[in-house]
């Protein structure tokens, strides 16, 4: 052997040793073991993505069906039959009618004062004055009473009427008399504040004689009798009572005007200038030393009418061939309001109203929408003219479907949505009486 040769001998190795070789081998087959799994799960990882596939694809048509279901509904815009009028037209309303045109009163009586300087000295004679319901229990036929009747207090304080009133006769109402009334102002027989008294009982002394009569005529105190005074006071002056004065009507009619409103039932209205009224200046009174409230009354009716009957009779009076199908006027305030015969006597009692209307306004016809909906449910769009043939007072109609696929209106009302829209307005129609 040579210098450079190596030589290898078999050199027996102990058995630890021995065991760490053929340990070392082990790995290898671990990874080939690897392997033959890894072969093993490729079917197992396909079935995964499949199932995978296959839930996502069921979500999808699922919620394909929700949205369907979500957003089905049918919309349809109903353009009602209009037409457009010009009214300048005389109408007569009952008290109480009922099927033709009528009106309600709502009665009015309130009393404001304005309190101001009392910068001058007057000598004052003034009566008391107030309003008394007469009434006539002696017999069924109206009883007159002249101007100055007297009406004496239990306390034997004289006043009278200053016109002539009308006391009706008495009625019956289940089986009881009911006495005939009237309304009247009354004023002191003299100057003086021993007349000013609350409310009180009166007799008329001039039926004395004639005790049935006597007994079945009395009055009774409406409001309290005041202003009577007598004497030197400190008063403003006649222009600062005159100015505060038509201050007060003004302010009272528009407080009255705005709180009638207010109580006007559901589906009447109130017109501008339907309001019947009497102004009924007061006594001056003192207000301490140097002050004085100047007070005034206003005593009357505001008079509304119900829409339906309104629109009716508009109708009825300017369209020839008007059918009586139910109808609406949107703007009816517009309309101005002019009494043509003003009132007279109880304005809370009067029974025939004559008025002119004039302006332009609509007519719109109307239509039962729960009715159409119901004809509506559930059955194929194609069948929506056939339907609306039902329903005259429909100009036009148009349908939105959701789902844009759906050829049938949905079953459930709730899904059918019926919205009015304004229309174009037909002719014109005017009428002057």
């Amino acid at each position: 052997m040579t210098r450079g040769e190596r030589s290898i001998r078999r050199v027996p190795l102990p058995d630890g040793r021995r065991r760490t070789s053929e340990a070392e081998e082990d790995p290898i087959l671990y990874e080939r073991e690897d392997i033959v799994v890894e072969e093993v799960n490729v079917p197992r990882s396909s079935s995964r993505r499949l199932l995978l596939w296959g839930v996502a694809v069921l979500f999808v048509i699922l919620l394909i069906v929700a949205l369907s279901t979500s957003f089905t509904g049918a919309r349809i815009r109903i353009t009602p039959k209009t037409q457009l009028v010009t009214v300048h037209t005389e109408f007569t309303a009952s008290r109480g009618e009922t099927g033709k045109l009528g009106f309600q009163a709502l009665p009015i009586s309130e009393t404001d004062e304005l309190v101001i300087p009392a910068d001058t000295l007057k000598k004052v004679s003034e009566r008391a004055t107030g309003t008394i319901t007469i009434f006539n229990a002696f017999s069924d036929k109206p009883q007159r009473l002249i101007k100055n009747t007297r009406f004496e207090t239990p306390a034997g304080l004289i006043y009278r009427i200053g016109t002539s009133v009308t006391v009706p006769g008495k009625t019956e109402k289940n089986g009881r008399p009911v006495p005939g009334s009237v309304e009247a102002v009354v004023s002191a027989d003299s100057p003086g504040a021993e007349y000013n008294i609350p409310l009180s009982d009166f007799t008329i002394p001039g039926f004395k004689t004639d005790p049935p009569r006597f007994a079945g005529f009395y009055a009774r105190s409406k409001t309290a009798i005041e202003g009577g005074m007598l004497g030197t006071i400190k008063t403003p002056s006649d222009g600062a009572i005159k100015t505060a004065r038509a201050s007060l009507r003004d302010s009272l009619r528009q407080e009255v005007a705005k709180d009638k409103q207010a109580l006007v039932p559901s589906g009447y209205i109130l017109f501008q200038g339907a309001l019947a009224a009497k102004e009924e200046p007061l006594a001056t009174e003192p207000r301490g030393e140097d002050k004085a409230a100047v007070r005034e009354r206003i005593t009357g009716a505001a008079y509304v009418f119900k829409k339906s009957d309104i629109a009716q009779a508009i109708a009825q009076a300017l369209i020839p061939s008007f059918d009586k199908l139910p109808i609406d006027i949107p703007d009816l305030t517009s309309l101005a309001f002019t009494m043509t015969e003003s009132p007279t006597g109880n304005l809370a009692e009067v029974k025939t109203l004559r008025f002119m209307l004039t302006g332009d306004t609509r007519i719109v016809w109307r239509f039962d929408e729960a009715k159409l909906r119901d004809a509506l449910v559930g059955r194929p769009k194609g069948d929506l003219a056939a339907t609306l043939a039902s329903f005259p007072t429909i100009e036009k109609a148009d349908l939105v479907l959701k789902p844009f696929w759906s050829g049938t209106f949905p079953k459930n009302p709730k899904q059918v949505v019926i919205e009015t829209v304004p229309g174009e307005v037909a002719t014109t129609a005017t009428k002057t009486e």
